[in-house]
């Protein structure tokens, strides 16, 4: 009994086997079409525009990203795909930092070609002075070392971002003073 066992066994894998290569073949051969869409990964924007607002003890969060005619076509086919994507991602991120995005949601706008995310944050707020480490450190960047512009008011730059060219508005109701990755009011 082992023996026949051992026989249906070796059956069995060399029909897996067979089965494994038929279905490489086609698809080496053409028979089966890959997606034709971009993966979301594989495109990149023309240009970001990042926008946080201090608003009590939450910032408001909005990065628009802007697309050429073709991409942006391709990635309205995607568009719940990358809804769900974007969203996931940014809020691992912040939960990497211990910070939490609510009321979060992506809008397309169809005339200016761009992909919008706006979400609160919570939990960036420590005491009298918000904590940016859960966005400058993804993207290698420090208020002091990469040059941010301080106005009163507000934090400015622009450069690139994973090739990018970028741009960040940090703006609060209130004159400010800085490190490199917190900010409060001045004195």
């Amino acid at each position: 009994m082992n023996k026949n066992l051992s026989y249906c066994l070796l059956v069995i894998g060399l029909l897996v086997l067979e089965i494994l290569t038929i279905s490489c073949e086609r698809v080496r051969k053409g028979a089966v079409k890959k997606e034709e869409l971009p993966k979301i990964e594989e495109v990149k924007p023309l240009r970001n525009a990042i926008e946080i607002k201090a608003e009590g003890e939450v910032l408001r969060y909005q990065r628009e990203s802007f697309w050429n005619d073709e991409d942006f076509s391709k990635l309205l086919e995607l568009k719940e795909e990358i809804e769900a994507k974007e969203i996931d991602s940014f809020k691992r991120t912040l939960e990497r930092y211990n910070r939490y995005a609510v009321n979060h949601k992506i809008e397309f706008d169809e005339s200016k070609n761009s992909i919008v995310l706006i979400c609160y944050i919570k939990g960036a707020k420590e005491g009298s002075w918000f904590d940016f480490d859960w966005f400058l450190r993804p993207y290698d960047l420090d208020f002091i070392d990469s040059h941010f512009q301080r106005k009163e008011k507000e934090l400015y730059w622009e450069g690139k971002v994973e090739r990018v060219k970028t741009t960040i508005s940090i703006k609060f109701p209130y004159s400010i003073s800085n490190c490199h990755e917190h900010v409060w009011p001045a004195r």
